[in-house]
């Protein structure tokens, strides 16, 4: 089964949706959506924008081009947040996650 494939079942639980669900929100008809999660078929660009927002997440992570779930509400609350610093408050956030992410590749690399 192709990643595609594998990310829209998985959302589609997380949300629980159906296909028949899916494929209304999405404006899509039933049978190629059965084609989409059954990974016979990939979507054109139009069909896959609406398929991500329908499920309220991205085409790079639909796509496996990234393994971030937008969706996840962690990731949303430090979006929504990121706006609301000035500019010496984002310097701050900015370094303690370089920080962060500088000791996790520092263990990856022992």
């Amino acid at each position: 089964m192709s990643i595609f494939a594998e990310r829209i079942a998985l959302l589609m639980e997380k949300r629980n949706l159906n296909q028949s669900q899916l494929a209304n929100k999405a404006e899509i008809i039933e049978a190629a959506m059965s084609n989409y999660v059954n990974g016979v078929r990939t979507p054109n660009s139009d069909v896959l924008l609406r398929i991500a927002k329908a499920l309220d997440t991205s085409t790079d992570y639909l796509l496996g081009k990234t393994n971030a779930d937008p969706s996840n509400e962690d990731l949303h609350y430090i979006q929504r947040n990121l706006d609301k610093l000035d500019p010496e408050q984002l310097k701050k956030a900015e370094n303690i996650l370089k920080s962060v992410f500088d000791d996790i590749w520092d263990d990856e690399e022992d």
